[in-house]
């Protein structure tokens, strides 16, 4: 009997192993890496520090606390057909939070610098930075991605590009596969074309030079190294920065690890989807927020990419986000919200703390009505006249109580 559950174990547990290996290595084959790399000393290190039982609930309350983020990055993933371990890059760049750091420093989910900003046509000024802007810096992540992976035609490449740089990458690759071919090819070491080569990685060392050269090495010499190659050999030649080899391993193992279906929060619903709207230039979030009923803060944090309390001037219509949910009342309440020209004109001006706050429940294009009270005037009558509330008249004129004088100029808003 002992023997007979003995055997069951022994087939169920290699049962397990060989679906385990068969999902480990299909996350290699997205990213391009040699299937060899799965029994990598290195990479079975990392898995076994990243899988502890602290480290999964550490990860996994990132991912309940930014349910909303991960959504997004994930939904674009899947509709760009991105490798899923890319789904993993915001948890390593910036743990899903969607911040800035600094003028200089990079921001958002995708952590990106400046001038990579520049580069991918996301605005950052004072009043915008979209790199902030969970669903266009997201997109644009992906086409920097995407990108890479045209030049250099694996996907881990292009991730290592992403992290620490284009030229560090095919410098560090070109290096590695023509130090493979020498290994292979010892008697080709004083070739008049390995001495070229060797030049062409000195300049590039010295003056960043020749960057074209270098795809030209990795084109002709890249059939020789792989991913275990250079994960073994990086510290001996300085390939690549080891944070970065690290950083890759750390996101084949955070793939593992949802394979597994460890990451219980990895398909949380978030409490809603985003749906964009347009809204006019000079307008007071604050008033959008009132508009469809939301809490400012939790408005403000879907749309951190808006760094002023109001919307750019530069523009007649700009993209904001709002719940799905809110789309209806949305529609219904935008006419009312419009600016004035006068907040417009004190927006140009700067003098934002004196900006008028836009009330969503009246419609801010019809000038006040100014009347001069006369003898026999009372506010009773003026609001019957003019058919408005004596409430309302009485608080467009911060009157606490009924009494008026002769001469005196009363606002009316119907």
């Amino acid at each position: 009997m002992n023997k007979f559950f003995l055997t069951i174990l022994i087939l169920t547990n290699t049962l397990f192993a060989n679906i385990s290996n068969e999902i480990d290595l299909k996350i290699l084959k997205d990213l391009n890496i040699e299937s060899s790399f799965l029994s990598n000393k290195s990479l079975q290190d990392t898995y076994d520090e990243y899988s502890s039982s602290q480290n999964i609930t550490y990860y996994n309350n990132i991912l309940r606390k930014f349910t909303l983020n991960a959504q997004i990055v994930k939904s674009e993933i899947e509709s760009e057909n991105l490798p899923d371990t890319v789904f993993f890059i915001p948890m390593l760049e910036s743990s899903f939070t969607n911040q800035e750091r600094g003028k200089n420093s990079p921001a958002g989910l995708w952590q990106i610098m400046p001038l990579t900003a520049k580069n991918l046509k996301l605005r950052n000024d004072e009043f915008i930075d979209e790199r902030l802007d969970l669903i266009k810096s997201t997109d644009a992540a992906s086409s920097y991605l995407k990108k890479y992976y045209k030049k250099l035609n694996k996907w881990y490449l292009a991730i290592l590009a992403y992290n620490c740089g284009e030229g560090n990458v095919i410098e560090g690759v070109a290096r590695a596969s023509l130090d493979r071919y020498l290994e292979l090819n010892p008697n080709f070491r004083n070739n008049q074309e390995i001495k070229n080569n060797q030049k062409i990685f000195d300049d590039y060392k010295i003056n960043k030079k020749g960057f074209n050269n270098l795809y030209d090495i990795y084109n002709n010499y890249k059939s020789f190294y792989s991913f275990d190659y250079l994960v073994d050999n990086n510290q001996k030649n300085k390939y690549l920065p080891e944070s970065s080899l690290l950083y890759m391993k750390k996101l084949i193992v955070f793939s593992m690890i949802a394979n597994r279906d460890l990451f219980k929060s990895i398909d949380n619903k978030s409490k809603y989807k985003l749906a964009k709207v347009k809204v006019h230039k000079g307008l007071q979030l604050k008033s959008v927020a009132a508009a469809i009923n939301m809490n400012y803060n939790e408005f403000k944090n879907i749309n951190k990419h808006v760094k002023k309390e109001v919307l750019p001037i530069d523009s007649k219509l700009y993209n904001i986000y709002i719940p799905e949910s809110k789309l209806d009342i949305y529609n219904q309440k935008i006419v009312t919200i419009r600016p004035t020209k006068e907040n417009i004109q004190e927006i140009k001006k700067g003098t934002k703390k004196d900006t008028k706050v836009i009330d969503p429940k009246k419609n801010n294009n019809v000038k006040a009505i100014i009347y001069n009270v006369k003898k026999g005037d009372s506010l009773e009558s003026i609001a019957k006249k003019y058919k408005v509330s004596l409430k309302k008249l009485k608080d467009d004129n911060k009157k606490k109580t009924n009494l008026i004088k002769v001469g005196e100029k009363i606002e009316i808003n119907r």
